[in-house]
């Protein structure tokens, strides 16, 4: 009886473990495999910093012609480059009011404006105050125009 007992046992053992192996590896793992990836989190909600909006004279003879409204929104990358924008916000928006001064004053008066030629002008300047780390992209929300007086 105890022969038996000692070649019954271990093949039970064996048994058990190869059924536990092949339930494993045949059943619960591609189900595993099938299983679809998790999918990946969300983009962070965009960082805005608004800037006021520039209105911009576009002189000549020595007479303003018209009026040139121009409304930003600088995207950066945390609430710290947000706070950073806001501490170099004076020379930003004056570093801005020159360059749209330049580029409106190479303009003829019945040209269309370029919202392509702004956004890179402001995107130079936002890189070069904010660092590329910290500065994503230039929204513009509008340029309109009005007949000077």
């Amino acid at each position: 009886m105890k022969k038996l007992i000692l070649i019954v046992l271990p093949l039970l053992l064996l048994l058990g473990g190869g059924g536990g192996g092949a339930y494993y590896f045949l059943v619960l793992k591609p189900a595993e495999e099938n299983a679809e990836p998790e999918p990946p989190p969300p983009p962070p909600d965009p960082v805005l910093v608004e800037i006021d909006a520039m209105t911009i004279p576009v002189i000549r003879q020595g007479s303003v012609r018209k009026y040139v409204l121009v409304k930003v929104t600088l995207q950066v990358t945390d609430q710290d480059a947000r706070q950073l924008a806001r501490t170099v916000m004076p020379r930003l928006k004056d570093q801005m009011y020159s360059a749209l001064h330049k580029y409106l004053a190479s303009l003829p008066l019945d040209a269309a404006i370029s919202t392509q030629t702004i956004k890179k002008y402001i995107s130079k300047i936002a890189l070069k105050n904010l660092g590329e780390e910290n500065f994503n992209r230039v929204l513009i929300e509008g340029v309109y125009e009005k007949q000077g007086g």
